[in-house]
């Protein structure tokens, strides 16, 4: 089946590409909307109608529920979720990162991605957190480094894996870990722990941890950036060289009453008028949007629209190659991302 990775046209580190996953392919830059099974705020098929070529949702939710582990292994994941585009699947590392443990390992969270039929599985990685120290950092990457090991012996070099990028804040690390990784044949390369840098917007040490991680990876290598979140850093982490992002933020921002712009985002209660050209702009006032019995919904549809039009917006630059002044433009709207 395996992983390839193409890359078309370029500007700065940005590419655009094709990833083709066995027998599918994805347009990259690319967002993977995350989809949540319990309570998704739009389905996976209204995803695919809006063109969404990927998705990405948490195996180890799946491997854990009494309501989907049985209809997942007997469906599969694509039936289960109405699907047919590319399904990636988290192995419960984020559990790890939000707990401390799971109650599954590396050889069986990989085993369950595949009989579920997932299109990229990933590793029971360790994502080290940004404030942990050096010795730590450490042990955790050569836990992760040896699980990676392990994923491409059982498995084989074709299976669909993926080899995520750990090493906390120290470049070194990030280095070491984009060798080892490349090193063990892994074509795509999601880049992890990185969340707690945006949400603390620390994007000087996003950018150092990234551009760390790029230097000794493979130019052939997809490069994911785990939890990429806001669309307003997307042409910055597409500058960097990373071809996707995955993101629940469209459905977070909405449960809270967020509305997106490229710039930053609003309340709702704070919008006079809705300065958006998607569906559910124009077919709502700002007062109509506050009051309707379906506002995190229509907020998650509007949140979508904005993230997708500036991957698209993305694309176009790389093709006239004015990705720097999308970026510059774009890190004006907050001062630590300028």
């Amino acid at each position: 089946m395996g992983i390839a990775f193409e890359s078309l046209s370029s500007d700065i580190a940005g590419r655009c590409g094709r990833l083709t996953v066995g027998k599918k392919t994805v347009r990259t830059p690319a967002l993977l909307p995350v989809i949540n099974p319990h309570l998704p705020l739009v389905t996976p098929k209204e995803l695919q109608a809006m063109g969404i070529e990927a998705l990405i949702t948490n195996a180890y939710i799946f491997s854990q529920s009494k309501q989907f582990r049985e209809r997942a292994l007997s469906e599969g994941l694509h039936r289960l979720l109405d699907f047919d585009g590319v399904v990636m699947t988290d192995s419960g590392s984020f559990q790890l990162s939000v707990y401390g443990q799971v109650s599954i390992t590396n050889t069986e969270t990989l085993s369950f991605q595949r009989d579920i039929q997932s299109d990229i599985w990933v590793p029971l990685d360790i994502p080290t957190s940004p404030g942990s120290d050096r010795k730590t950092t450490e042990e955790e990457l050569a836990v992760t480094l040896q699980r990676l090991s392990e994923a491409k012996e059982v498995f084989g070099s074709d299976a669909p894996i993926a080899g995520p990028v750990q090493g906390g804040i120290f470049e070194d690390l990030r280095e070491r870990a984009g060798r080892e990784v490349t090193g063990l044949g892994f074509s795509f390369c999601p880049i992890g722990a990185v969340v707690p840098l945006m949400e603390s917007y620390r994007y000087r040490d996003l950018v150092s941890v990234v551009m760390a991680a790029k230097r000794t990876l493979s130019p052939s290598a997809c490069i994911h950036l785990f939890g990429a979140g806001h669309p307003s850093m997307f042409a910055l982490a597409t500058a960097m060289g990373c071809d996707l992002f995955d993101s629940a933020a469209y459905a977070l921002y909405a449960k809270d009453g967020r509305y997106l712009t490229v710039h930053g985002s609003y309340r709702i209660n704070e919008l006079a008028d809705l300065p958006c050209a998607c569906a559910v702009c124009r077919s709502h006032t700002a007062e109509e949007l506050r009051s309707a019995p379906d506002r995190e919904r229509l907020l998650a549809l509007h949140n979508l629209h904005v993230t997708l039009a500036e991957i698209a917006r993305i694309r176009q630059a790389i093709a006239d190659g004015t990705l720097w002044e999308l970026v510059d433009e774009r890190c004006r709207g907050h001062p630590q991302l300028l």
